[in-house]
Order: structure tokens, then sequence, then C-alpha cells
């Protein structure tokens, strides 16, 4: 049990890595829907307007998400109620699933792992 405890403890992933796995699965979610339109992404506008959507994305992230280390495990929550959006355990991080209503001020964030993602501004 020891052993086990200290295993946990000792791979519990923190901030960094949570949201190094949610940029990552929102740049794929972010591509599908692009495919899904058809929009060419290899267009110079294309590549400069994805860049600035990136680093829009990695700032919102990094201000926004809060991690909680519970020693064994850790929580990654967003929003305000907040939501629970991923999971860290023996240093893997996983997005959970079903779908997120995501409020940070005037936008609204809803997702669903599986459904992609649909911002609306308020």
């Amino acid at each position: 049990v020891l052993a086990v405890s200290a295993l946990l403890v000792g791979t519990c992933p923190g901030k960094e890595k949570h949201q190094s796995v949610i940029k990552d699965k929102l740049g794929e979610t972010i591509k599908k829907e692009l495919d899904a339109q058809e929009i060419n992404t290899d267009n110079p506008f294309a590549k400069i307007i994805g860049a600035l959507g990136s680093q829009l994305l990695d700032v919102c992230i990094e201000n926004n998400l809060k991690v909680k280390n519970y020693g064994l495990f850790s929580l990654g929550k967003v929003g305000d109620p907040s939501e629970t959006v991923s999971f860290g355990i023996l240093g893997h991080v996983f997005i959970t699933p079903g779908e997120k209503h995501i409020s940070l001020g005037n936008t609204n964030f809803d997702y669903n792992i599986d459904d992609g993602l649909n911002i609306r501004l308020e």
C-alpha cells in the first residue's frame, strides 16, 4: 500500500501536463472542425489566423486552468462555476468525457469530447 501510494504521489501530473494535454486536444478538435468545413489550412492567411488562435488558446488555458493536486491524482478545472475538464494520474492526463459548458467572462465554450467545440460570445 505504501509503495503504491508513493508511486501515485510521485507521478501525479501538475498544471503544465494538464495544459499540454488540453492544448493538444483542443488543437485536434479545431483542426477537425476546419477540415469538416473544408477550410484550406495550408493557405498563408489561414496559417496566420491559426498561429494567432493558438497563442490566444495558450493564454486562455494558462490563465484560466486551475489544477488541484490531491496527492494521488489531480483535477483540472476551468470556469466559474468550475467544470472539471481533466483528470491526472500516474503521469498521464485524461480529458473528462461528457458535455461541458464553461463560462469565462463574456465567452461561453460548449464542448463534448466526441462532438467538438462551440464558442459563443455573449
